[in-house]
């Protein structure tokens, strides 16, 4: 006995219902965020010990600041580089 069109419909909803979802991932190269250059990636590691108490005061700068400890750490070195003279004086060098 042929069913009728609302029984196929019903009957099609009933099985989609009880299926797992299948998902399709297709692969391509234009897919993602573009590559970084090679001078830009972030590849070196620079161990650094500290004491619970300065990870936490840290952490907690940071989270003020609204950037990750690491960002903080390295414009900390870079504002620190950039004020002292060479040969550790507190005074900026000038350039002759």
């Amino acid at each position: 006995m042929p069913r009728t069109d609302q029984e196929q419909i019903s009957h099609q909803v009933e099985i989609s219902l009880d299926m797992p979802p299948v998902f399709v991932y297709t692969n391509t190269r234009c897919m993602g965020r573009p590559r970084k250059t090679e001078s830009s990636r972030r590849s070196k590691l620079f161990p650094l010990r500290l004491t619970p108490g300065e990870f936490a005061c840290y952490e907690q700068a940071a989270r003020k600041l609204g950037v990750t400890v690491a960002e903080m750490l390295r414009k900390g070195a870079d504002l620190y580089i950039q004020t002292r003279g060479k040969g550790g004086s507190s005074k900026k060098e000038t350039q002759t």
